[in-house]
């Protein structure tokens, strides 16, 4: 079998994040058998060619690379009678019916798939290329957040006019989000396999785009392989200058026990309640500390959410937060495996990694109790509903003596070893053959 892969996504600056992480993981932990009896070709552009290819394992793989043509941009003309803000207007719906078309008929871009017998886009945010009959279309779903958290995302009119929107800016709120959805939709129906990370993804497509449930499979992602963890880690830690955030090397002391957050800085993510929870932890003049980790997390002023900004701005304990930023794998691996615990108060996920990693690494884990975290940890977390029960957990585990923690972190690792990324790429290979 011929199997095409569209890998443009390790070409951009979220090449080790998101699609990008799940691309290079599924590729690199191909199996011998599967290496040796099928032929890959690859998708993507030119730039950048070297260095994408750099990140993949490609030892014992019969492929060849194939490039992605690149649409021309129209020429702006050199006078126009209309305003820039009705030129921005018509842009932005001439790109989005583009992208619409593109879906309904396939990606001009992906050329010469004559010979391919099965084509994965591993972004649902990208167009499959165009039909052949004997083709097998396989598109990989992540999440539908944006649509399903419409509140804190992709508004409705009610929700864009309660929140101070006029009428106009409330419609153009409508069609972002039907265009959002729409694309999804339409990508859905052409292709023959969906392949989703978890039952909440699956559920949440087949309610909102009309998947069909047959032929949506579920695969599981996968852990990376454990690594030799570094017993002492320089880390960066940002602090505000007249220059903005700066990075400066950072040590953390062994003595004083610190709680991690991994991820970003969205509504849906209460890190203004496990905030909360610290404040009051440091009030009662327990000694400990605070670590956030993520592309957002360098200082409060980088962080878009307002009540998550205010939290951190408010605390009296500003200086016991350690903004690290983004984390290598190494650092990351670090701090997973010397907190005290990873807490993640999340209300919505489509998979929950951040989970299953911390838990890989034998450390306690304090979560909300959303359907996609309870669907792949099970009932090893601790759970919480809000910011009193992360107070009473991270306590419970501060008093906690250390047998009973290594117990908690055998059993969180034997769970994670259950999520292998060779288990999850050969559950992939198997469904497309």
């Amino acid at each position: 079998m011929t199997l095409g892969i569209d890998i443009s996504a390790l070409q951009g600056p979220h090449r080790m994040r998101g699609i990008g992480f799940a691309i290079l993981n599924f590729i690199n932990n191909i199996s011998s058998a599967d290496r040796s009896s099928h032929k890959f070709v690859f998708f993507m552009f030119k730039q950048n060619e070297v260095e994408a290819l750099a990140l993949l394992n490609l030892d014992g793989m019969n492929y060849e690379v194939r490039y992605l043509e690149s649409k021309g941009k129209k020429a702006e003309p050199k006078t126009s009678l209309l305003s820039a803000r009705w030129r921005h207007l018509l842009h932005s719906a001439g790109r989005q019916l583009g992208e619409l078309k593109d879906r309904y008929v396939g990606n001009s871009m992906v050329k010469d798939c004559r010979d391919i017998d099965a084509f994965i886009q591993p972004d649902q945010s990208a167009s499959l290329p165009r039909s052949r009959r004997k083709m097998k279309k396989v598109l990989i779903i992540y999440d539908i957040i944006p649509y399903v958290l419409e509140w804190e995302y992709l508004w409705s009119y009610d929700t864009a006019r309660l929140r101070g929107f006029s009428r106009k800016a409330a419609l153009r709120c409508v069609a972002r989000r039907w265009f959002y959805i729409k694309k999804l939709k339409v990508n859905t129906r052409r292709a023959d396999i969906l392949l989703a990370i978890s039952e909440v993804t699956k559920n949440d497509f087949v309610r909102h785009t009309g998947a069909k449930s047959k032929k949506i499979k579920v695969i599981h992602l996968g852990v990376p392989d454990q690594t030799n963890v570094a017993k002492e880690m320089r880390l960066q830690r940002y602090h505000k200058s007249s220059w903005g955030y700066v990075a400066k090397d950072f040590r953390l002391d062994p003595k004083t026990p610190f709680i991690l957050y991994v991820g970003g800085g969205d509504r849906r993510r209460r890190i203004d309640e496990l905030i909360a929870a610290f404040n009051n932890l440091r009030g009662e003049g327990i000694d400990l500390k605070l670590v956030l980790s993520g592309d957002s997390m360098q200082g409060p002023d980088n962080i878009a959410t307002q009540e998550i900004q205010g939290a951190l701005k408010t605390s009296s304990y500003l200086e016991d937060i350690i903004f690290a930023g983004f984390t290598s794998d190494e650092a990351r691996n670090y701090l997973y495996k010397n907190c005290l615990a990873f807490v993640y108060p999340s209300t919505y996920e489509g998979f929950g990694l951040p989970v299953l990693e911390a838990m890989d690494h034998g450390c306690p884990v304090i979560c909300y109790p959303n359907q996609a975290v309870k669907e792949v940890a099970g009932n090893l977390p601790i759970y919480a509903k809000n910011h009193g029960d992360l107070y009473e957990s991270i306590k419970q585990l501060l008093s906690m003596p250390t047998g009973e923690r290594e117990v908690v972190g055998r059993k969180n690792m034997a769970h994670a070893e259950k999520f292998s990324w060779s288990k999850t790429a050969k559950e992939i290979m198997s469904a497309i053959s």
